[in-house]
């Protein structure tokens, strides 16, 4: 065998080899950014189900928007932003509290979808609908704070997602795949005499 033959030989094993192995690496990179992207769902899962945003959470949706209606709540925000002396009022503390723990998580989570470290697709899929109803029970609360401190950067990324999961849901208002068969699912016979009468009450007193 030449020499001429042993050295072309040697090039494509090396090429060969070379492929293989940078094939190797993406796959390995592939399966790693598949394993942070399930640790960042169940990192996200687990602050949703933790005791404190829970009962923050439920206080939101209790007390928001609605609560902006009242002069009184808005004058104690606008003086607790800005450090000036107030007369403390528990209902309007717990809402403040709740509304700022829930706000920054939803800001933490903008960041980390915007920066990639969270897929996208993976992220609306799960959480849009969620996002959508958040910004609008916070939306007061937002613009309020941006104000109060004259920063309009303030909750940028909770923004961010918000717009996001908001044309998310109007392009997608359904998430299940196209032609899949569905199941139906049927309710508990002892909630039927509670539908009927739900949609037997006409729309504006529904609401």
């Amino acid at each position: 065998m030449s020499l001429e033959l042993v050295t072309a030989i040697s090039s494509v094993v090396t090429a060969l080899v070379i492929g293989a192995t940078a094939i190797a690496a993406m796959i390995q990179l592939r399966h790693m950014r598949m394993s942070n992207q399930i640790t960042a769902l169940l990192a996200i899962q687990d602050e949703f189900d933790a005791q404190d945003y829970r009962a923050a959470d439920g206080l939101i949706r209790q007390e928001f928007p609605a609560i902006f209606e009242e002069e009184g709540f808005c004058e104690y925000l606008i003086a607790v932003l800005n450090d000036r002396e107030t007369v403390e009022n528990p209902r309007y503390t717990q809402a403040r509290v709740a509304a700022r723990l829930v706000g920054n998580t939803y800001e933490n989570l903008g960041a980390l979808v915007k920066r990639d470290i969270i897929d996208r697709g993976v992220f609306l899929d799960v959480y849009c609908w969620i996002i959508a109803n958040a910004w609008d029970n916070l939306e007061g609360w937002v613009a309020l704070t941006r104000w109060a401190v004259s920063e309009p950067s303030i909750y940028e990324n909770f923004e961010y997602i918000a717009v996001i999961s908001k044309d998310h849901l109007a392009k997608h208002p359904e998430t299940y795949p196209a032609g899949m068969r569905r199941l139906n699912p049927r309710l508990p016979a002892a909630a039927t005499p509670l539908v009927g009468a739900r949609m037997a009450v006409p729309a504006k007193s529904a609401q």
